[in-house]
């Protein structure tokens, strides 16, 4: 599944010197809040799908950590009276419908619900109230709340739950997918998905609506419609009045690049008051994916040289160790195993590192596991290496678990392991790329100790979830400190796929160049995406040159870490363990 020297030296220049600006634009943005705001997230947990609520506080917790927020997450039921006046911020998530009517009224989890809801009311800190039951708000509001009632205070009202096809999302002038799934890979749930044609499903047409009382107060930030019945009228998405802010769903449902969450993770500058003046920055990266010692020195090399002739930075995701234990791509069946140092890949690698052109991130240590298939052939990048998974006739995964053996001592060693053949090579990673984008919980908290970066997305594992049940996300920007502790650096456009599996969705240059585009209503964005060598220069030409179009300026990703090395390093000694 799946390669001069003068000019290089000339390069050397230019990357740095194109780097210390990109080093004060990429800072700028935080060096007025270096401790972070203060933020409080309340989340649902009622009903038969209560693991919902913590899963969405998760995500939101991670898209905080762009402003390095310290947050508190906390199920709404424990909510103590006066609790949201000790934080900036609070966002509840309503993600169960009626969260109040799962408890009796002589419940302490009820009791909490209704302190929450007289705090709400009252506060006078920034409250951002997501989905659901804002109408036990508006509706049973009490007099010692306000005379003038909810309406009266903030300028609108809510109407209530309506499923009315809304698929879209317009804001800046830009419209965004609303729940939609761009294309339903094999074992994939669509029931309840409405058909939209070109392989899209409109996922998530629910949206809580509100009227606008008094524009003098309320404003609608930006607006939900329907692409698929025109009679049906365009209603508010975001409402802001004074210290209150109204999202009509939850964004991290059913989103894609080109979805409304880019909306919300853009808003969140406005709603934590942070960045508002800042120019905005169109930065880009570029990733090469999987390459091991394994990989076609040809095939690395035609694209490298690519991003070399035209000054474009690039990271590359380095496997230390190729294996293929079954044999099962060997001409005579036989195991293979090739390590970095030594290897035509590693010495290529080793001439773009000093030049001052190629990031390094460790892709685990061979990006496979044991000698099975997990799930496919046993070979490195085909397989999940922290991860258990089997595979259906349908190409559909079954995530069984973490692997047998799994611990955190196991995931460290494994690291180091890969981290000591990068040294042999004269190479040192600014973080790690989990294979196949997933770990188990265990294994992600462990290799942090090892690399406190991790550049892509990874899998979230909430405590009410049942195994083998994650939630994802991408990051449309850098986060200082996600859910696990990592600093991300963010793949936020996808990847070139012209021949994927039977089922799953083929991938253009034209897809992320348009992700890119959607991108730009994220006042900070950064429009990063990852490339298999084989694939070619052209197909790679055509992303980078598209995003260029765009005004998108491509830097190194090691400036977004400030470690992008001056000097090579020594390449040490063998050590005999790897």
């Amino acid at each position: 599944m799946i390669k001069p020297i003068a000019r290089i030296l000339l390069l050397v220049v230019f990357a740095f010197s194109a780097g210390a600006q990109a080093d004060n634009q990429i800072n700028q943005h935080f060096e007025s809040h270096e401790k972070g705001p203060r933020v409080l997230i309340l989340f649902d947990n009622g009903g038969a799908y209560s693991h919902l609520g913590e899963e969405q506080a998760i995500l939101m917790r991670n898209l905080l950590g762009h402003f390095k927020s310290r947050v508190k997450m906390l199920p709404v039921t424990k909510y103590k009276k006066g609790q949201m006046e000790k934080f900036n911020t609070t966002f509840y998530l309503g993600s169960t419908y009626q969260e109040s009517s799962y408890y009796t009224e002589d419940s302490v989890e009820y009791e909490n619900y209704q302190l929450f809801l007289a705090d709400a009311a009252t506060t006078e800190r920034t409250l951002v109230w997501l989905n659901y039951n804002l109408w036990e708000l508006a509706w049973n509001w009490q007099p010692e709340w306000g005379i003038t009632g909810f309406s009266g205070k903030f300028g609108f009202e809510p109407v209530g739950t309506e499923n009315n096809k809304y698929n879209r999302v317009n804001y800046k002038d830009t419209e965004l997918y609303k729940g939609v799934i761009l294309h339903a890979n094999p074992g994939s749930t669509v029931a309840g998905c409405i058909d939209e044609g070109e392989m899209r499903l409109a996922c998530s047409t629910e949206i809580n609506k509100v009227t606008i009382i008094d524009p003098a107060l309320a404003s609608t930030v930006a607006t939900a419609y329907s692409s698929l019945d025109p009679s049906v009228n365009a209603t508010p998405y975001i409402t802001h009045s004074n210290n209150f802010w109204f999202i009509g769903d939850i964004p991290f449902t059913f989103m894609s690049e080109e979805d409304r969450y880019l909306v919300f993770a853009d808003v969140l500058h406005d709603i934590l008051k942070i960045g508002l003046n800042q120019a905005p920055v169109k930065h880009a990266l570029v990733r090469f994916e999987d390459v091991s010692p394994g990989t076609k020195i040809d095939e690395f090399e035609a694209v490298a040289s690519y991003l070399e002739q035209n000054n474009v930075p690039f990271t590359v995701a380095t496997v230390p160790h190729y294996q293929d234990p079954l044999g099962a791509l060997s001409p005579n069946g036989e195991a293979i195993s090739i390590k970095l140092p030594g290897s035509d890949i590693g010495r290529s690698l080793k001439r773009y590192y000093d030049a001052g052109l190629a990031s390094i991130v460790q892709h685990g240590y061979s990006h496979q596991w044991d000698r099975i298939a997990n799930p496919y052939d046993g070979v490195t990048a085909n397989d999940y290496e922290f991860y258990r998974v089997t595979l259906n006739s349908d190409y559909s995964l079954n995530f069984e678990g973490p692997v047998a053996g799994d611990s955190g001592r196991w995931a460290k060693k494994r690291m180091k392991r890969g981290k000591r053949l990068l040294k042999r090579t004269g190479l040192k990673a600014i973080g790690w790329e989990a294979p196949h984008y997933m770990a188990s919980h265990t294994d992600y908290r462990a290799i942090k100790r090892v690399y406190p970066l991790h550049y892509g997305r990874m899998a979230y594992f909430s405590k009410k979830a049942p195994t083998g049940r994650f939630v994802s996300q991408f990051f449309p920007y850098v986060i200082e400190k996600d859910y696990y502790g990592y600093r991300q650096i963010p793949e936020s456009l996808g990847n070139v796929s012209i021949t994927p599996l039977a089922g799953y969705q083929t991938v253009l240059p034209e897809h992320l160049i348009n992700h890119a585009r959607k991108l730009s209503v994220v006042r900070d964005g950064i429009a990063s995406f990852y490339y298999h060598p084989f694939l070619g220069a052209d197909l790679l030409a055509e992303v980078v040159e598209g995003l260029q179009m765009q005004g998108y300026e491509f830097i190194a990703a090691c400036r977004l870490t400030k470690s992008c090395p001056v000097e090579p390093i020594s390449t040490g000694s063998p050590d005999l363990d790897d």
